[in-house]
């Protein structure tokens, strides 16, 4: 990891951190927000990889429990980053494979359709398995367990409509936001990427 890099993932780990002044209610699932922190990490996990993204993920969760505590909720929310981010990640790592077998079968994919890829893979992913784990691990330990409270079973199921939901339109716009925004910066900036844009 030579400076730039290291400049660069600092950069994307402070306006992720800064974007979390930016925060649109969810009217369903009470508690929880829109915002546009994710979009920095994970033009981060596209242009570097894995390993970079994850840090970046790490000084972003950092970050929020220092300036936007949250409470004891918050020890157990920011963390979620750690498995959705690279969720969504690994569904646009999917779909890069998937289209470069149609590419080497010699159809053409433009640009709106790799993005379309992209969006509906990560949103899969995140859509199909975060419901599960806020179900399970989320409301069902670890919420419980630091706020020393027990959640009824009949609470958690009824806001599982708006877990799904969540996670499905989270991704939605994220990803291909953080699809142009990679896509421009690797260009301007002359830079491989982890995944071909």
């Amino acid at each position: 990891m030579n400076a730039r890099s290291i400049a660069l993932i600092s950069t994307f780990a402070a306006l992720a951190i800064a974007l979390n002044t930016i925060r649109i209610p969810s009217i369903f699932w009470p508690g929880f927000a829109y915002s546009f922190c994710e979009i920095p990490v994970l033009v981060a996990f596209l242009i570097f990889g894995f390993k970079s993204g994850f840090l970046v993920e790490a000084l972003h969760i950092a970050g929020q429990e220092i300036f936007f505590p949250a409470g004891p909720a918050g020890i157990v929310v920011y963390p979620m980053g750690f498995i959705f981010v690279p969720l969504m990640f690994s569904g646009i790592y999917l779909a890069s494979k998937f289209l470069a077998r149609r590419a080497a079968s010699g159809k053409q994919i433009s640009e709106k359709k790799r993005a379309l890829y992209f969006a509906g893979f990560a949103t899969a992913l995140r859509g199909g398995i975060m419901p599960i784990i806020d179900y399970t691990i989320m409301y069902g330990i670890l919420l419980p367990l630091v706020l020393s409270i027990t959640i009824p079973a009949a609470h958690i199921a009824a806001l599982v409509p708006s877990f799904i939901v969540y996670n499905i339109t989270n991704a939605l716009y994220v990803v291909p936001v953080a699809y142009l925004v990679a896509k421009r910066v690797s260009k301007y900036l002359k830079m491989e990427t982890s995944i071909p844009l």
